[in-house]
């Protein structure tokens, strides 16, 4: 894959939520190509962060950023083709962006790209033409099974993901396959404190699990049942 950053957008307008008391959105928009012969299948937003002059690394956002359209849940792409996309990330109004960084494999791979935020636009997806820098950073095709996506490890992933309440993750990870709305799927942990997960088995796609949810108010609800995982991604559960 090759990966580029094109645009820096600061502060950037969201299509529907507002940033925290605060805070501000900047949106990046990459540029993915796949330069090899597998088929690249990830969640770009997964990978990517930006850095402040602080050293401070933030994580993308579920906003969607009206300077432009943003990326889908799932990227797929065949060897030659491309794909075009704004990540959106909430950061305190004092943060200066100093970097931007790009990891494929949803995180997991083991290079990581990185670029040098030197100029941004100002205000509105239309104001101003200063970008990023377009540096290429070469990394090696996500595997599709390899340690950091098998089935075990995305259920792994998934539940760490929503101890860390890290939902645009998770919801990438599968939930989007679990329930209709990312509202819904995020308002269906408030009652819940922590997700202990064990894995029983793995047998193919299938993940067999124990399930230990301490609730906010000490109790615990225990589940089991099973996952099953495609291409990294959760796509359906049988949990009781």
């Amino acid at each position: 894959m090759a990966v580029t950053v094109t645009r820096v957008v600061d502060p950037a307008g969201a299509e529907v939520f507002t940033p925290d008391a605060g805070k501000r959105f900047v949106a990046v928009q990459f540029r993915l190509r796949d330069t090899g012969t597998a088929v690249y299948s990830d969640a770009p937003s997964n990978g990517a962060q930006v850095i402040d002059t602080q050293g401070q690394a933030f994580n993308s956002t579920i906003a969607d950023t009206n300077a432009g359209p943003s990326f889908p849940g799932i990227v797929r792409l065949t060897s030659g083709s491309s794909a075009l996309g704004f990540i959106t990330f909430e950061v305190p109004k004092g943060s200066v962006i100093a970097k931007v960084q790009f990891t494929l494999n949803s995180g997991f791979a083991d290079n990581t790209g990185q670029w040098t935020v030197q100029g941004v636009e100002k205000g509105s997806p239309t104001a101003g033409t200063a970008r990023a820098p377009t540096a290429t950073a070469s990394t090696a095709p996500a595997p599709t099974s390899a340690e950091g996506t098998s089935p075990r490890q995305v259920v792994e992933n998934y539940y760490s993901a929503i101890n860390a309440h890290d939902y645009l993750t998770a919801w990438n990870l599968g939930g989007k396959n679990l329930n209709g709305s990312l509202q819904g799927f995020i308002a269906g942990f408030a009652g819940t404190a922590t997700d202990a997960v064990s894995v029983s088995g793995v047998q193919g796609n299938t993940v067999s699990v124990t399930l230990d949810a301490t609730q906010t108010d000490g109790s615990h609800r225990v589940f089991s049942g099973t996952y099953t995982v495609r291409d990294g991604t959760i796509v359906g559960a049988d949990i009781h």
